[in-house]
């Protein structure tokens, strides 16, 4: 049985308003965006109208494969953007009308999952984390040479002083050049978190698997640092103890990006990567769990 190339009536105002508030949002007009989504939906007739409207936007959780796959079978980044929101338009279409609500969410959620290798959020993030740090450490050792430095200047210049705190700093410095080096995330920023919305348009895809490779190291790295580098509270339970490398010459000097560099290339981290692989399938944990 054919089914009929066009929108129910329920659906056609709601949609209208949902565009008028997508319009507001972009400095567009309503009516702009309304005939987009009716162009992409006529683009796209054969994927958009290939089943009867379900009664309810009830939606299944998670894009299906055949969703995904139309999604992804883009042939450019603008290509790939247009099929996500006609995949999205399709979910929340109804014979109930369209469920405007429920679009938004699917295009942060699923949008924002696609590009969660990026490393530029966690650029952006380290970048604060390593300037603010800096800026006490400054401000409690300048008050501490002055006179009559408050007991909190004091308490916190012994503080930074700490071994591990400052070894835990270094740490800090070296994941942002990983982020920034690796994950390409250098002089780029990002408050969108959407990969069909990102700023850098088409380079999201390169930026989205630099920024995987990254995420992957930096795991390595502080799997590593767990297991041969233990502070002195470190307290390994019996399963643990096995992977804990007690007064072991070390593998990686984790405060040198130019060392975790060079370790990647001489065989050192493939070795770090092979126990953390057995690790995890001894002791059933994720990537992160140390």
């Amino acid at each position: 049985m054919a089914v009929e190339a066009r929108i129910p009536k329920e659906a056609v105002k709601s949609l209208i308003e949902h565009c008028g508030k997508l319009g507001e949002e972009t400095g567009r007009e309503a009516g702009e965006v309304f005939k987009e989504f009716l162009e992409l939906m006529k683009k796209n007739a054969d994927y958009f109208f290939s089943e009867p409207w379900p009664e309810n936007s009830d939606r299944a959780f998670g894009l299906s494969e055949v969703e995904e796959g139309f999604i992804k079978s883009g042939k450019s980044y603008k290509a790939e953007c247009e099929r996500f929101n006609v995949v999205l338009l399709k979910r929340n279409i109804s014979l109930e009308g369209f469920d405007g609500e429920g679009f938004d969410e699917d295009f942060k959620f699923y949008g924002r999952k696609e590009c969660w290798d990026c490393g530029v959020p966690d650029a952006v993030r380290l970048r604060q984390y390593v300037k603010d740090l800096e800026e006490d450490v400054k401000k409690f050792e300048e008050e501490v040479k002055g006179k009559n430095p408050s007991w909190l200047a004091v308490e916190m210049s012994k503080h930074y002083k700490k071994p591990e705190e400052v070894k835990s700093h270094k740490m800090s410095h070296v994941e942002l050049k990983v982020y920034e080096e690796i994950g390409e995330a250098e002089d780029k920023s990002c408050t969108v978190e959407n990969k069909y919305k990102c700023p850098y348009g088409a380079r999201s895809k390169r930026l989205i698997k630099a920024g995987g490779l990254a995420k992957f190291i930096w795991q390595q790295i502080l799997w590593y640092d767990h297991h041969w580098n233990p502070s002195g509270n470190h307290v390994s339970d019996v399963e643990d103890k096995k992977w804990t490398h007690y007064d072991e010459p070390g593998i990686i000097d984790v405060t040198s990006y130019e060392d975790i560099v060079k370790a990647i290339s001489d065989g050192r981290f493939k070795k770090i990567v092979q126990e953390h692989k057995k690790y995890m399938e001894e002791t059933g944990a994720e990537p992160w769990q140390y």
